[in-house]
């Protein structure tokens, strides 16, 4: 399979990306953190801080006003026992997992490209609207613990944070390929936490626009970092670039690429401020990473805390 590039793809990506490569392909790029990456990651850290890197569940979007992405109900408060001396409250939490607000890891059944999932599945062979993900689902994308490298390339540029539309470009993590080893989890700042996307804007037709205007990766990213066999590549963007800068190709090709293709995990919507203002005083920029999805058989993503360990 790995040599056979099905006729659908032969115009782009130009390639099945890691489709057939480990015996046991249900992990993808996570069968490349090894216990040599895992130790890597662990003498990584020097100075014993931890930072987390989720933002705040948003309990609001302002693009669909009507579409809450999370709610909260407090289901009991009472107080228990003979003389009421013990005091007890539950939560029901519900959150829509992708988009472009929360923090989330995808699962490979997320997204295919024309008719394709990862490893070269049929996408309706892969996920069913009733019955969830029935291959590669995110129970797949559980303790991740590796080396992760850092590029903060609002900061390199001397802006405040991309802007909606700008990309991330080969050019802006160049210096750092050389530097990245088998299992790394790759992190790039954009500073969208701090500039946002143009929230609001309509389709033709009126509709909101799931997809507004936002800095992201570049397409042509994803192969160089996939030649140096990264692990997971995160970020504070929802990864790719809105609108896409390939719109003749796909309208999200960074997860297409990542997810179908690769089998890279994608985290999104990270808040990085933190760990960007630590990095750059600290002059790191490699620290242990770490990140787990909820073991919720059959979902797509997962809403998620990761964490970096300096």
């Amino acid at each position: 399979m790995k040599n056979s590039i099905p006729e659908p793809f032969q115009a782009w990506p130009k390639h099945t990306g890691n489709w057939g490569r480990w015996p046991d392909n249900d992990r993808g790029a996570l069968n490349l953190i090894t216990p040599e990456a895992v130790m890597r990651g662990i003498r990584s850290v020097k100075l014993g801080l931890s930072v987390p890197c989720a933002r705040p569940i948003a309990m609001t979007d302002p693009n669909r006003p009507d579409t809450p992405p999370a709610a909260h109900e407090m289901v009991y408060h009472h107080a228990l026992g003979r003389e009421g001396e013990c005091n007890s409250a539950g939560d029901r939490l519900s959150i829509r997992v992708h988009g472009m607000l929360n923090t989330h890891i995808d699962a490979f059944s997320h997204v295919g490209f024309r008719g394709f999932g990862y490893d070269g599945i049929a996408f309706d062979e892969m996920v069913d609207p009733k019955q969830g993900a029935s291959r590669y689902d995110i129970t797949d994308m559980q303790g991740i613990v590796t080396r992760g490298v850092f590029v903060d390339v609002a900061r390199a540029r001397g802006v405040r944070g991309l802007e909606p539309g700008d990309c991330v470009l080969p050019q802006d993590i160049a210096a750092t390929l050389e530097r990245l080893q088998p299992g790394d989890a790759m992190l790039i700042r954009t500073g969208v936490t701090l500039t946002g996307g143009k929230v609001g804007t309509r389709k033709a037709d009126g509709s909101a626009n799931i997809h507004y205007p936002i800095a992201g990766l570049h397409a042509d990213c994803i192969d160089l970092l996939a030649s140096r066999d990264i692990s997971i590549l995160a970020s504070d963007s929802p990864s790719d670039t809105y609108p896409s800068p390939v719109p003749e190709y796909c309208e999200s090709p960074v997860h297409r690429l990542c997810l179908t293709f690769w089998g890279i995990p994608l985290v999104h919507n990270m808040d990085l401020e933190k760990l960007g203002d630590l990095c750059a005083e600290t002059g790191r920029d490699d620290f242990l990473f770490m990140v787990s999805a909820l073991n919720f058989a059959r979902a797509t993503g997962s809403p998620c805390t990761p964490v970096a360990v300096l």
